[in-house]
């Protein structure tokens, strides 16, 4: 522990005796500019053999520091205990962690049973505590810069990307009640969004200091990387909710199982056949972990899908169904079993060179289509764990927060979900959804229309409706 604070002491020091060079070689070259002739060749000359000294102690400080971080992070084991711990440590954290994670999926599912709209707002709610998370790596060295606003512009652009993706749908409710006060911001939603991104932009550029300019121009471009990863992504997450609530619990629970299966097969099995790390960015993940919760994850997959079919309230899309409204619908032909029949030329060949008979069998599409997503969340989707665990060594944190003892923080606990979302998205939409027009987004765009225009589809769609059903004559 005394040498892992040492080397993090170290690497602050570092880090703040960069910045302040950064700082200090701006202000000199700008007195260069000012100074005459004669004088800035003679400054420049001295400014460039403290330049050479200074990138040399850099250079030698950052090597022993990454030498270290070395030692230090090969002692690591798969629950980030150290070797003078007692073995009943390893299972004390190990009850923590499991108390933990039943208190979330408890809650979890508490969410999942109130109403589309709930587990919505809980994803948004999720969104605002990781963005809080991920700003706050940087926050202390930005106040130490001193540069004004920081914080209130990285909440301006959260803001502001709220409600490109979030606030269309709500105005268009509160139109129906209140038409002359939230037609105009339906209507015209695009260009407010514009609107707050300009305002924004301008005011980032307003705050630029002397001295700091690299220094504010790679905190926007975190806070634009952090926007991208997590509200860009969920903005998927909340329209899979609305298309039926299985596109979201059933990914979200793969993602969880083959967390779970993956910490105990790592915690009991782990580096016992394979004696290396699975990945050098996070070394305590082993292959034992990866092999055995894949395998695990597969059969939750398919199970719990057979499970979730259930429940009409889990499959079925919102629509335009009322608050805590119960849910009945035609279920979509993915959800519906089928028989499959074997061709006739495999069924020949099976029973004339191997004896075997191949009988027709049931299935149900959904099943199979989870076999993939499972595939998805154990393969590519812990590489978004990957990525978190290498913001977490760049900045030398062991979690982004402690909200969750034994977890972390909400980001330690959806740096995984984010991707998989994504991927239910644009899985869903391209093999899976057969109906090409919604007819929920054909009513938002009605909704947009003025009053003249509404009464123009009515009138039209009421003589389509009385002469297909044969009441009056064309």
């Amino acid at each position: 522990m005394r040498t892992y604070v040492r080397n993090r002491t170290e690497k602050n020091d570092f880090e703040s005796f960069e910045d302040s060079f950064l700082k200090d070689e701006e202000s000199s070259t700008s007195d260069e500019e000012e100074s005459s002739g004669g004088n800035r060749s003679k400054i420049a000359g001295k400014e460039n053999h403290n330049l050479v000294h200074q990138k040399n102690k850099i250079n030698t400080n950052n090597n022993n520091i990454k030498e270290k971080d070395i030692v230090d992070t090969s002692a690591n084991n798969a629950d980030n205990l150290k070797a003078t711990d007692p073995p009943s440590a390893k299972y004390k954290k190990l009850a923590i962690r499991s108390v933990m994670g039943a208190f979330m999926i408890g809650f979890f599912t508490m969410v999942l049973s109130t109403d589309h709209f709930i587990v919505a707002l809980f994803v948004i709610a999720l969104q605002l505590l990781v963005f809080k998370e991920m700003i706050a790596l940087r926050y202390i060295e930005a106040k130490e810069k001193k540069i004004p606003h920081f914080r209130t512009l990285n909440w301006f652009f959260l803001f502001t990307s709220f409600f490109f993706f979030y606030a269309k749908p709500i105005l268009i409710t509160l139109a129906n009640y209140y038409p002359d006060i939230f037609q105009h911001f339906v209507r015209y939603h695009l260009w407010h969004s514009f609107s707050l991104y300009c305002i924004g932009f301008v005011l980032f550029i307003l705050t630029l200091r002397k001295g700091v300019y690299r220094y504010q121009f790679s905190q926007l471009t975190w806070t634009l990387m952090i926007l991208m990863m997590v509200v860009v992504q969920s903005n998927f997450l909340i329209s899979n909710i609305y298309q039926g609530l299985i596109w979201f619990i059933l990914p979200v629970s793969i993602i969880v199982c083959n967390d779970i299966f993956a910490y105990f097969n790592g915690f009991f099995l782990g580096k016992k056949f394979i004696n290396r790390p699975l990945m050098k960015i996070s070394p305590n993940k082993t292959w034992e972990g990866f092999i055995g919760a894949t395998g695990w994850t597969l059969l939750f997959a398919y199970y719990f899908c057979g499970f979730l079919l259930k429940y009409d309230w889990i499959v079925c899309p919102k629509g335009n169904t009322g608050f805590m409204e119960s849910l009945h619908c035609t279920r979509d032909p993915v959800f519906l079993e089928k028989e499959f029949i074997f061709p006739p030329e495999v069924t020949t060949i099976a029973f004339k060179y191997l004896g075997i008979t191949l009988l027709p069998f049931s299935y149900i599409p959904i099943q199979f289509h989870a076999l993939v997503l499972a595939l998805f969340g154990s393969l590519i989707a812990p590489f978004g764990g990957f990525f978190a665990s290498g913001i977490k060594r760049a900045y030398k944190v062991k979690d982004f927060d402690t909200i969750f003892p034994g977890h972390g923080g909400v980001t330690d606990r959806t740096d995984c979900q984010f991707i998989m979302g994504l991927f239910i998205h644009v899985y869903y939409y391209t093999f899976i959804k057969t109906l090409e027009i919604d007819p929920t987004s054909i009513w938002q765009n009605i909704m947009m229309l003025s009053m003249e225009e509404k009464m123009l589809i009515y009138e039209k769609l009421k003589q389509s409706i009385e002469f297909t059903t044969g009441t009056i004559t064309p």
